[in-house]
């Protein structure tokens, strides 16, 4: 005949009360796992854009990039209406840029070129948001660019 040992040890006091509440609480927990996951997705929808993926805690930048063939890149800043978002780029070829700014899934834009090889200019929004700058290559060449933003307090006039 063959005799098995088996060796048992004590379990500590929590671990017999926290399979316990385990056993207990399955469902709830199951339940209350699937609504979170839910309400998760639900929200996620509904601020879908609101807040960009790249945006910069910097109030203050100078880049260099290579921007490749066919490609594009962004940079998004948190302004307010008591600012003003002052920015510049040169760039070796023509590229299309933008200044743009999400509200309610509609894309709105204050500054639109198609083809530029340098900008210098202040933007002055009506309210806070994240306000994006996006350069696109269209050529067939990869471009140098160096762009520059500075967001910096409006100074308010009394007349």
């Amino acid at each position: 005949m063959i005799e098995i040992f088996v060796w048992e040890f004590p379990l500590p006091p929590y671990f017999k009360i926290c399979m316990e509440l385990l056993k207990r609480y399955t469902i709830s927990f199951g339940i209350a796992g699937i609504l979170l996951y839910f309400f998760t997705i639900w929200v996620e929808k509904k601020h879908e854009g609101s807040m960009p993926h790249n945006l910069s805690s910097k109030t203050e930048e100078i880049v260099t990039i290579i921007l490749p063939v066919k490609r594009y890149y962004e940079k998004c800043v948190d302004v307010s209406d008591s600012q003003q978002l002052q920015y510049s780029f040169n760039s070796q070829a023509p590229l299309s840029f933008n200044l743009h700014y999400h509200e309610e899934g509609v894309i709105h834009y204050p500054v639109k070129e198609d083809s530029i090889d340098e900008l210098e200019n202040i933007f002055q929004p009506e309210k806070r948001g994240y306000y994006c700058l996006m350069w696109g290559n269209p050529g067939e060449k990869e471009a140098k660019m160096d762009y520059h933003f500075k967001i910096i307090n409006r100074s308010f006039s009394k007349d």
